[in-house]
């Protein structure tokens, strides 16, 4: 790790402050080795936030369906629309505050990115 990494490195602890505290402005992206404890952010920050409930998602395993399902819609017997509706895994539903950890991002297939 150069200077500058090392200026800027977090310990998971405060990754987790750091999101506990703007995580709610602000998507926060944490990069690090295989196995260093990334993804235990996760159960900390619902210890953090006890109100909020948490949903893993692993983009490695998504498809474009598996996030967004289509609706149509119609406005009138000759007017219909698509609308896309936020699947379930990503506990939108739930009408309460959330924590989401959207894991493996950059592994993702390129459509699921754009929908994320």
């Amino acid at each position: 790790m150069n200077q500058a990494q090392q200026m800027y490195a977090l310990g998971l602890d405060q990754c987790v402050t750091l999101i506990g505290a703007i995580g709610h402005q602000r998507t926060v992206l944490i990069q690090g080795d295989l196995g260093n404890g990334k993804s235990s952010t996760l159960p900390e920050l619902g210890k953090l936030k006890p109100t909020h409930r948490t949903f893993y998602v692993d983009c490695t395993s998504l498809d474009l369906g598996d996030i967004m399902i289509p609706m149509i819609m119609e406005i009138d017997e000759n007017s219909k629309f698509v609308r896309y509706v936020t699947n379930e895994e990503l506990g939108l539903h739930t009408n309460g505050p959330v924590i989401i950890m959207i894991d493996e991002f950059g592994k993702a297939n390129p459509s699921v990115k754009l929908a994320l």
